[in-house]
Parts: structure tokens; sequence; C-alpha cells
């Protein structure tokens, strides 16, 4: 039948029994795979509540994986009806929450020093600099991490993902480098010590956090679990407030979510949960689908659902076949002739990734597909994968974005207009531009040649003792901007230098906006610059704010930071501008599954990479360890990471296929983009379905 013009195999009956169920004592799982219509239910039962129940709006309580999801649901779910919404991810919720009933937590934990009225939170990069710094500091002065060849900023991303992990299974801080050191099979004193070494590390950066009321997501998750959920007023208001229920893809919930689930289910007067058996992908950021399983299922009843209309049959079936293969299962015989497109291997990446181009325009030129019907499917999604394939769209006038790529601040030249002059107006942070940004930055101000630009680039970069814009008189500076720049020359030129004379330089954050008011604003910003400007100006208010309370320049570290490449965030307005349009889609398998999207055609490649069986252990951490469901002081041993990486590949595949909705083509080289020999299994499992 259809519902919401999407086609799901599910009873008329059915339907209503869900859609339409009374007010009180409904609780209930969805059970189905992808695309079986769960998400559909989900929200015709949300609009049946706000718009014939005329339940309130803010007493229903909308839990979803990520953004991408709560871009899908905002549209649908602003009713005639509708009051506030609360529509969120589960750390969207924690968040809300601790900033409403602070004053709870004040009162009810010790280890906050500092009373703020509100809290302040870390984002992830604030985060990962924070103790980045403490640990080259500790390795430069105290020796440690010896022998450990990461570098200090991806041993800083896994040790802030370690806290994290610990925190939404609800393991103590203290416990993250004793478990991981049991779980080790050889148990070397050397080991022992790095482990040591990692929980001194984030056992100090916890604690100056809490100390100043500044709390990553581990602390946040923490400070909801320990003092409010535990605090008998909170508990009043909130099972006051929160009436019902509903909650998307709960196999792909963290063990704390499930866990707040499954509390509030007793004094819920309704909750509809949808859970997809085949699900599990999300692993890598803390899902835990065995839990979700042990705690929730048998709480509610079942209502379950078959097939999906996301996919061709043929296809749904191969997807189970793959499975069963990969998870080492006895399978039958293909019922048909699977229509699945296996290009031969090349030996080259990029003869491959060329060829992947070629056949992505001939889908739209001469098959009738339509950009927005393809999508590409990558381990990385890199920027090499991108520009080929885009090279050979935008010949004809089509574009490719990429889902999983987020850009670098460093990448919009607005934004690295802004960085250079803010190189160049504060010597006493030694850093120097590159020739290339100041070139960039004389082209956008003064609007002169690349040649000229780039010559005076090195004329601004040679000053001493610091680099800056010589004065007119310079020799053959005239003729190198133009007679009808030189008021604007001179006036950015003075601009520079008073404000070098200032008593007190400004904030980052004041300083960005300044330069953008003064000097760069003009007839030819785009929307876009603005926008870029924004987001610039507001992640460094925010990570100012957040540094200068440990004491550091906060200033210098940002400028630093942003000289590094860190990442742009994704406004959701950009976000829907990637999902919205007629364009080819690349993306990662995780994030294209995290957006629930699903496409008529899906493109692998490089399907024979191992890069499709990443590994759990890492040199500090392994994220099977850090759960809930693991057995502290077992051993997780070499076997086990080959069965947890088979088990993964199978659920990955499966899902993603299950989104294909008519052509699954795959590409593959016999060579790596370094040069290696591509050994990965998933190659093999498909030539094992397809031979039979």
């Amino acid at each position: 039948m259809i519902i919401g013009g999407i086609h799901i195999k599910i009873s008329k009956e059915l339907v209503k029994e869900i859609v339409e169920a009374p007010e009180q004592n409904f609780k209930a799982i969805l059970k189905g795979p992808a695309g079986s219509g769960k998400s559909t239910l989900l929200l015709q039962r949300y609009k049946h509540m706000v718009d014939e129940l005329m339940i309130p709006s803010e007493k229903i309580l909308i839990l979803l994986l990520n953004r991408t999801q709560s871009l899908e649901w905002r549209t649908q779910t602003v009713l005639a009806g509708s009051g506030a919404i609360l529509r969120t991810s589960y750390y969207g919720f924690i968040q809300g929450e601790i900033k409403t009933y602070y004053p709870i937590i004040l009162r009810n934990c010790n280890e906050i020093i500092k009373k703020n009225i509100k809290p302040i939170f870390l984002t992830f990069e604030a985060a990962q600099f924070l103790v980045s710094m403490v640990l080259e500091w500790r390795r430069q002065n105290k020796g440690a991490f010896f022998g450990v060849a990461s570098l200090s900023d991806r041993l800083a991303i896994d040790m802030t993902s370690n806290l994290v992990r610990a925190a939404i299974s609800d393991i103590p801080h203290s416990q993250i480098g004793g478990r991981l050191y049991s779980s080790l099979e050889n148990k070397e004193e050397a080991s022992k010590d790095i482990f040591k070494d990692a929980d001194d590390i984030l056992d100090a950066y916890r604690k100056r956090c809490m100390e100043l009321g500044i709390f990553d997501f581990g602390m946040s998750v923490e400070l909801y679990n320990r003092y409010l959920v535990t605090d008998n007023v909170y508990r009043r208001q909130l099972l006051n407030r929160v009436e019902h229920l509903i909650v998307d893809n709960i196999e792909e919930c963290v063990p704390t979510e499930v866990d707040f689930i499954k509390a509030m289910l007793p004094n819920l007067k309704t909750c509809l949960l949808a859970y997809n058996p085949e699900g599990g992908y999300g692993e890598a950021f803390g899902s835990n689908h065995e839990y979700t399983k042990q705690q929730l299922l048998g709480e509610l009843d079942s209502i379950k659902i078959s097939g999906s209309f996301t996919c061709k049959d043929y296809i749904y079936e191969f997807s189970d076949m793959l499975f069963d293969a990969i998870d080492g299962r006895i399978t039958g015989k293909y019922g048909a002739r699977p229509q699945i497109e296996r290009t031969a291997p090349f030996e080259l990446r990029s003869d491959m990734l060329e060829k992947a181009g070629e056949r992505v325009l001939s889908l739209i030129e001469n098959e009738g597909y339509h950009p927005s019907d393809i999508v590409v499917i990558s381990n990385y999604a890199d920027p090499v994968s991108e520009f080929v394939i885009a090279r050979c769209l935008e010949e004809q006038g089509h574009e490719i974005r990429n889902l999983a790529r987020k850009s670098r601040v460093v990448d919009n030249v607005f934004s690295q207009a802004l960085i250079t002059l803010a190189q160049l107006c504060h010597p006493s942070f030694n850093f120097i531009p590159d020739r290339e940004d100041v070139r960039a930055l004389i082209r956008m101000v003064l609007k002169i040649d690349p040649v000229r630009s780039s010559i005076l680039a090195g004329e601004i970069l040679a000053q001493k003792p610091f680099a800056q814009f010589p004065e007119i008189e310079f020799p053959r500076l005239v003729e190198r901007i133009g007679y009808h720049n030189i008021e604007k020359y001179q006036h950015i030129k003075d601009w520079i230098k008073e404000y070098k004379e200032m008593e007190k330089p400004l904030d980052m954050h004041e300083f960005f906006q300044k330069v953008f008011l003064e000097i760069l604003v003009s007839a030819q910003v785009s929307q876009r610059d603005i926008l870029e400007t924004k987001k610039l100006i507001d992640s460094a208010r925010s990570f100012i704010d957040v540094v200068s309370e440990f004491e550091r320049n906060a200033n210098r570290d940002f400028l630093d930071v942003v000289r590094k490449g860190v990442k742009s965030g994704e406004s959701i307005f950009e976000l829907e501008e990637k999902l919205g349009g007629d364009f080819v889609l690349m993306s990662t398998p995780v994030a294209y599954l995290a957006g629930s999207l699903k496409s008529k055609v899906m493109i692998l490649l490089s399907l024979s990479s191992s890069n499709w069986t990443p590994r759990s252990v890492k040199e500090i951490s392994n994220i099977h360890v850090l759960t809930k469901t693991w057995v502290d002081g077992q051993v997780y041993t070499e076997e086990m990471e080959e069965e947890n990486q088979k088990r993964y590949l199978a659920t990955l595949v499966r899902s993603l296929f299950k989104r294909c909705g008519e052509r699954l083509i795959t590409f593959e080289s016999l060579l790596s983009s370094g040069g290696y020999e591509n050994d990965g299994i998933l190659a093999d499992y498909f030539d094992e379905i397809l031979s039979q």
C-alpha cells in the first residue's frame, strides 16, 4: 500500500492501528529493514497525534540520529496545531537540558568550582586542541608516549573519543586505560606506561574543564546521568513535560540513550520506536546494537514490517546473500540473475576514477537518469576522487557534491583573506603567511592580475623585521598596483599600521568583524562569503571563550588552529543545499546511511580496497572494549578483530544496498593511491555470489 506517497508492505488495518492508536498506553516497536516505511509511519503517527488527538507538540519528544535526519523531519513536523517542537538528537537534548537546569547541576556537583550562570560547551576542535597541547608538552618534557609513532593531533583525537565512548557506555573515565590494557594479548610494561600517560592527561583535562564549567560531549553525558536524572526535582519536571516519545533508528542509539528510553517507558502515555534488525553500522560512533536488543526489544510489543520500497527485489535478495556469505553462513542459489554491473578491475586508481566519471556521465546523458538519481560511494570520498569525477561531469554542465567532506576554513578565499590579514596585523604571534595567501589577498582587495600580485606578495614578505605593506615610494610599487589602486592600497597599509599601534589588540572575532566591515566588504561580496565570515567569527568567539579560561593566548591559539586546516562548521542551510538540487552525490558509506538517503543508482568505488574493513584496534583505543557489553578483563584477540571486521562489513553493505533503487555498479583497481596492491575481501564475496 502507499503512505505519504511511499510504497510499504503492510496492511491498511495495521497502518490504521499504528497511526491512529489512542493517546494512552500505546507503546510499540516497529521492526523492519531499511526502506520498509518505519520513518514514514513515525511521521504519520506524529501528525495524527498533533492534528487529530490534539496532543500538544511540546509534550512529544522526538529523538533522531543526527542533523541530517532532523532536516528531513523539520518541514514535516511544523503543523497547523504545532507549538514548540521537541525534535532533536540525543546530544542536542542533553545539552538543552543541561542549559535549562544548570542550577541543579551546580547544586549537586562539587567538581564545578567556577559557578557561571550558564555552562560552556566545547566543540570537538577545541577539545582536541586542549588535549593535544597537554599531550605535546608531556611528550617534550616528560617523555610521555615513548615509542608511540602517532602524531599528537592523532592521539588527541583518539583520547577525546575514548572519553566520549566511556561516558556513553557509563564507564568511569578512570577505568579507560585499565580496560584497554587488560584487553591486550601482549601486555608489555611499555604499553602499561602508555595507557597510564593517556589516563593522566585525560584526568587533568577533565578535572580542569569541570572546575571551569566547560564540558565536552562525554562530560555532558556524565553530568546529565549523574546529576540531573538522579535528581528528584528534575525527574518530576521531565516526566511532566514529556508524555510521549518517538525515536527513529534505536539500533544506532548509544547505550546511555537506550538507558534513557528504558527509564522513561513506565511513565509515558505513548511510545513508538523504529528498529532495523539489520542495522549497527554506527558502532564507530558509540552505538551498541547488541545492548539495544538486550534492553529494549523485550520491553514493548513488536510490529513487524517486511520488504523494502528503496530497492528492487533482486538487490534485496543479493544484499541478504552477500551478508550471509561474509558472515560465514551457508547460502542458497540466487533466485534471479542480478542486474549488478561489475566493471573489470583497472590497474591504477586514477584510471578507475576516470572511468567511473565517464560511467556517471553516460548514465545521465545516454540512459535517462537525473544527476540526483546517482550516488557515488567511496571509502574516503576524498578530494581527489571528487575532483576527477567532477571534471568529467563539468564538461557537460553537471555537478557532484560531497556529503562527507567538510571544507577547511582556509579553503574559502574570503576566510583565508581574513586569516592572512590577522597574521600581518599580529607580528607578536610569529606567524608568517605563505606567499600564495598574500597573493590571494592582494588579488581580492586590489583586483590585479596573478603575476603582479605574486611579485607584490614577495615584496611584502621580504620587509623587515616583519612582513608588511611597503611605502608607496618603494621601487616600482605604483606600477605593480596601478595608479587607480593607490588610494585603496594606502588605506589598507594605514589601517594595518594603526591597528598594530593600538594599545591592546582586539580579540580575534572582533578583529575579523572589523576587517570585514572596514576593508573587505564591497558590492562584490556574495551571500556565501558573508556566511563564511559569520561562521569564522562565531568559531573564533566560542574558541576564545573556552581556551582563554585555561590561561593561554587564545587568540594566537585560534589563529594557529585555523592555519593548520581546522574544518569549517556546516550550517543546517548548507546541509540542506547539499541534499537538495539536481546533482550527483558523493559520500562515505556511513555518512550516506546516517542521512537515511536513497538513490536509483549506486556506484561503489575501490571495491577491492582493504579500507572496507577498518581495524578497531589502534595504539591507544579499541571501540569494542570501551562499550557496555564488553566484559572487563577479557582479552581482545586477533580472531575477534577479524570476526568484527567481517560482521561490520556485512552489516554495512547490506544496509547500503537496501537503499539502492535500481542499479548497482562497482569499480575497483589493483593498486591503491599509494601504489600498494589492494587485498580487500569484499570483491571476492561479490564474485562468489555472482558466479552462482
